[in-house]
């Protein structure tokens, strides 16, 4: 095989997939041979060959003493962007400076008066506050001593541990009481599932665009995140997870396969069983994240990776914030072999999770009105996700595209031209109205041009207001 044309038509199809996605757009300057040849490492030669072959692929436009420039393309008005990319993008893997933005970003889309579109909350008159609250109120009659407990002694009521149990083996999973660990939500379910596989400077493969609190997670952790693209109709690119592990020794690869955020995809059933086949072959544990898996909008739930055979080496995350109340803070994780390890980390770091909150959350799903408030709740998110994606295509300028969710209540929206919405940010909360950047979606920075937005509460004729206002916003900024 010759290695010097794999590597340039590698590099062809990464900067490919990169104009086809409109990170670089229409009439954009590349950077020099040069400077791309540091970025990829690549020799200049590797280089110029693999721009060679965009040229002739008609993808830039060679000026004289200037560079190379992104040709023009055509993209219909109002497309749904539901299909991957043909080639491939693998980003090295890099170590990251996120956490001072996305803490700006979240303090200014939580301000009083700001259209609640950024943080991917759901509307508290969705949820069964008052049922909850009943529950706190018995478990606070019935069980004082829950008040006499000690803090690292024992993580887990057992009262929940036998709710989870009889909820996943509904869905294919028998799991032994020692291998579940109860948490403060799914965020420190996927700290501590991190913790355990993986050390500091090691790779973890990553889908992008992915959660950016996955990405800060990473960061505050002294990890390297690998990029592995994903399309917004079967998630995680399995090809490219394959090429990266067979040049990279990642430990571990997180996933999100049911409604990933920011697209809201859902892995086909036959990806998931080759990602478990991937893993077995080059021998990596999967972090799998269910924070929204009980928010699917088709007939049946997809059947969570943990549920298969190789399910000992995939540690499977979720947690109640998004279906119940963010503010209850209970999650979990199933372990698998790694349970001793994610045990042991929980009494270190935090100790047990608020063992009221445990046996109320418990006391909740035994009355058995969980499933019935689930399937209201995913029929309400996907109205609010449909009317949304009405909403911007009517306002945003033309040749927007968004994705299609199958599940959550996220919308991810790609901005024609070139557009940098993290420079628009500010300039939208003056306008009261918050959405979440598409560059912090991503360990490089890429999706420069995207947002995501909230659709966790209804539509109304204030957020009608709220979207046409940031379409004013981008088309001034394209006029501009």
């Amino acid at each position: 095989m010759d290695t010097t044309s794999c590597k340039y038509e590698t590099l062809a199809l990464n900067l490919q997939a990169l104009i086809e996605n409109n990170h670089f757009a229409a009439g954009y300057k590349l950077p020099s041979i040069r400077k791309l040849s540091e970025q990829w490492h690549y020799s200049i030669d590797t280089v110029q060959k693999a721009l060679n072959l965009l040229e002739d692929r008609g993808y830039v436009q060679p000026v004289a003493k200037s560079g190379y420039y992104v040709q023009a393309r055509n993209v219909p008005v109002g497309a749904v962007c539901t299909q991957a990319p043909d080639s491939i993008v693998l980003e090295p893997p890099v170590n990251l400076e996120v956490a001072d933005q996305i803490a700006m970003l979240l303090r200014s889309s939580t301000r009083e008066g700001v259209a609640p579109l950024g943080v991917a909350f759901p509307a508290h008159e969705l949820l069964p506050i008052a049922t909850l609250r009943r529950s706190y109120a018995t478990v606070n009659r019935t069980r004082p001593d829950l008040l006499t407990l000690g803090s690292h002694v024992e993580p887990n009521q057992p009262e929940l541990v036998q709710q989870l149990q009889q909820r996943f083996e509904l869905m294919g999973m028998k799991l032994k009481r020692d291998e579940l660990v109860i948490t403060d939500g799914c965020t420190e379910a996927l700290s501590l599932a991190l913790q355990s596989v993986a050390k500091h400077n090691d790779i973890v493969a990553v889908e992008s665009p992915g959660d950016y609190l996955l990405l800060e997670m990473i960061e505050s952790l002294g990890l390297r995140a690998l990029e592995i693209p994903s399309s917004p109709e079967h998630g995680m690119s399995l090809e490219a997870l394959e090429i990266a592990v067979k040049q990279t020794r990642i430990a571990a690869c997180i996933v999100c396969p049911t409604a990933s955020n920011p697209m809201g995809s859902v892995m086909p059933d036959n990806n998931r069983k080759k990602l478990l086949e991937l893993a077995e072959k080059y021998d990596f544990p999967i972090v799998e994240d269910n924070v929204y898996a009980d928010l699917y909008f088709e007939r049946f739930r997809p059947r969570p990776l943990k549920a298969g055979k190789q399910s000992d080496r995939v540690l499977m995350c979720g947690s109640f914030s998004k279906s119940l109340s963010p503010s209850l803070r209970i999650g979990y994780v199933a372990g698998g072999k790694y349970a001793a390890q994610v045990l042991s980390k929980k009494r270190i770091l935090s100790g047990s999770t608020n063992p009221i909150t445990q046996v109320a959350v418990a006391h909740y799903l035994e009355k058995g009105s969980f499933e019935r408030h689930l399937r209201t709740l995913r029929q309400q998110f996907e109205t609010q996700v449909r009317a949304m994606g009405n909403l911007v295509l009517k306002h945003f300028p033309q040749g927007t595209r968004i994705s299609e969710p199958k599940g959550g209540f996220v919308l991810w929206v790609e901005l024609p031209g070139d557009i940098d919405t993290a420079a628009l940010f500010n300039k939208a909360i003056a306008r009261k109205v918050a959405y979440m950047p598409g560059s912090v979606f991503s360990a490089s920075g890429l999706y420069k041009n995207c947002i995501r937005l909230n659709c966790g509460h209804p539509v109304t004729d204030d957020t009608a207001v709220a979207i046409a206002k940031l379409g004013a916003l981008f088309e001034g900024s394209l006029v501009a």
